[in-house]
């Protein structure tokens, strides 16, 4: 085993992307002591009180509400275009930037306020130095 490979499966792609004591895939999100906010990364003070009391970690929910999308339509090389990027608030969580999948990229058939959820999969067959997988998270219409 190398030190990037999980005892569980693919390699996460972020660092708040964990592994459950059952093999299940999460969102570890951190949450401030003080207020109560949510973010994804540790930070010395909250970004939104800014209390130094600290934060806790939990399992965010695997569903949100679009915030914000855009079509992507011209990307790197080997990246399959069009994409829906989108901005999306978990509920009782933090935000999220992803791919939106499972949806037509037609701007009629997208609207800030629908329900999504988090799914994970295949970093779209990406891998490590030592050639290990990376899963990472999506988002697909609920």
């Amino acid at each position: 085993m190398t030190m990037t490979e999980t005892a569980v499966g693919p390699v996460p792609a972020a660092p708040y992307i964990k592994y459950g004591p059952g093999g299940d895939l999460h969102i570890e999100a951190l949450r401030c002591e003080a207020c109560g906010a949510a973010s994804l990364r540790s930070h010395a003070a909250c970004r939104n009180c800014g209390s130094r009391k600290g934060q806790r970690a939990y399992v965010a929910p695997n569903s949100g509400t679009l915030e914000q999308w855009t079509v992507v339509e011209r990307s790197f090389p080997g990246v399959k275009v069009p994409f829906v990027s989108a901005i999306v608030r978990l509920d009782d969580g933090p935000l999220l930037k992803g791919v939106l999948r499972g949806i037509d990229p037609d701007p009629e058939a997208i609207k800030v306020g629908q329900k999504v959820k988090v799914v994970f999969d295949d970093a779209n067959g990406a891998v490590d130095k030592a050639g290990n997988p990376y899963v990472c998270f999506f988002f697909e219409p609920a």
